[in-house]
């Protein structure tokens, strides 16, 4: 049989790999464990909004997986861990375990009298025994231990291996492992969300006024949010910030504000949850940044409008208004968050200026302060529809039609004078 007749018959038989699951498929798997974080992450942010709890902030990937301030300034540490349902149970032994609670004593030393506690927490079961593979064991255990000479052996080993990783005493280990729990009780990844939403309807009294999916969609941009503390997405701001800035002190609280889940960001994620919809927005390599076009093009379209001296004032006003808070937004939000905003606002600037053109254009030249009127209803029609405006007012909004005058996008008039010199 010639080789082409072997592959032939091969390709018959075989599947084709593109038709075939990965045995192994690490990017599924990393993806899976970092949503699952920003979903916990989230549920423990709702606690926040609830005023029985003495959470006052969450800081994601931050010291910790996650790190809880409470209302006397003490923190508690948080490792979420994940493993794929096939895989055996926690055991102390274990790498990751190890690791996490070399983690916590290294923390407690760090930072003394400043955590209050730590846990370990994982959707997967704990080894659950009386012997020294299993955590909880070794925890209680330690609870009623005054030395680690009151422990067993084995248990001894563990403590032993912890002090020896983190380069402190046995005695020193103890003391941060009275603080330690361990839990298998958070929700699998596919129930996560529904837990959030749960527990954002139990403490945030306005979900009560919104329908379930307004709140799904609410609960799904607090996770987002998260997310992006937990990536660091905010070092995208930073050059922005830092261009003025030599001051490492400030560059640090930069990069910390970043990470930290406040009631007013939580607030304010979730009011822009509820009224979400997918954004106007196109190839980020096109996307305009804000501050761009010609003041004396804006000048002299709108004077061949028929604009006043005032209303040509108050135009350039509306429209550095309008880039600033465009400007805003990608300090605060990042630059690739930012754009897209601004993006999206752009185009509605654009079709509701084109709207108004074709609805007030004259022969005449003098139809703008028509055209501009058309567009303010245009926009507040906009609002009152429940379009996604972010924060931006119905001036900012005007402002931005502005901008595209001044970058040629616009036009209040049929004459061109501008192009004829």
């Amino acid at each position: 049989m010639m080789l082409s007749e072997a592959m032939s018959v091969n390709m018959s038989v075989t599947p084709s790999p593109e038709a075939v699951l990965a045995a192994s498929d690490p990017g599924d798997e990393v993806g899976r464990r970092f949503r699952f974080q920003y979903l916990w992450a989230a549920i423990i942010c709702c606690a926040i909004l609830d005023e029985t709890h003495e959470i006052i902030e969450v800081f994601c990937e931050h010291h910790e997986d996650i790190l809880i301030k409470h209302s006397d300034g003490t923190f508690t540490g948080e490792q979420v861990k994940t493993r794929e349902i096939d895989q055996p149970p926690w055991k102390a032994g274990d790498q990751a375990v190890v690791a996490s609670f070399v983690r916590f004593v290294k923390l407690d030393v760090d930072y003394p009298q400043r955590f209050r506690a730590f846990r370990f927490a994982s959707n997967h079961a704990l080894y659950s025994a009386k012997n020294s593979q299993c955590v909880r064991h070794i925890l209680a255990a330690v609870k009623q231990a005054s030395s680690p000479a009151d422990l067993s052996a084995p248990e001894r080993r563990w403590i032993s291996r912890l002090a020896k990783l983190a380069k402190v005493s046995e005695a020193g280990v103890l003391s941060t492992l009275r603080k330690c729990s361990a839990t298998d009780e958070l929700p699998k990844l596919q129930d996560a969300t529904m837990r959030l939403v749960h527990a954002l309807s139990s403490s945030w009294e306005k979900s009560s006024e919104h329908t379930h999916a307004r709140v799904l969609k609410a609960a799904i941009r607090l996770a987002d949010e998260c997310g992006r503390a937990s990536s660091l997405h905010h070092e995208q701001v930073l050059p922005a910030y830092l261009q003025a800035i030599n001051d490492l002190k400030q560059e640090i609280i930069v990069r910390v504000e970043g990470k930290r889940l406040s009631i007013a960001r939580i607030l304010e994620v979730l009011e822009e949850g509820l009224v979400s919809t997918a954004i106007l927005s196109g190839e980020p390599a096109k996307q305009v940044p804000p501050g761009q076009g010609s003041s004396e093009l804006l000048y002299r379209k709108l004077d061949a409008g028929g604009f006043s001296s005032v209303s040509l004032n108050s135009a350039v006003n509306l429209r550095d208004k309008a880039d600033y808070l465009a400007l805003s937004w990608t300090k605060k939000h990042g630059r690739e968050v930012g754009l897209e905003r601004y993006d999206h606002v752009r185009s509605l600037a654009l079709s509701e200026a084109a709207r108004a053109f074709e609805d007030t254009t004259t022969p005449e030249d003098d139809f703008g302060p028509a055209m501009r009127e058309n567009l303010r209803q245009r926009i507040s029609a906009r609002r009152a529809g429940g379009e996604q405006l972010f924060d931006c007012s119905d001036d900012h909004l005007e402002g931005v039609a502005y901008s595209l005058t001044a970058e040629c996008q616009v036009q209040w008039s049929n004459a061109r004078p501008w192009e004829e010199e």
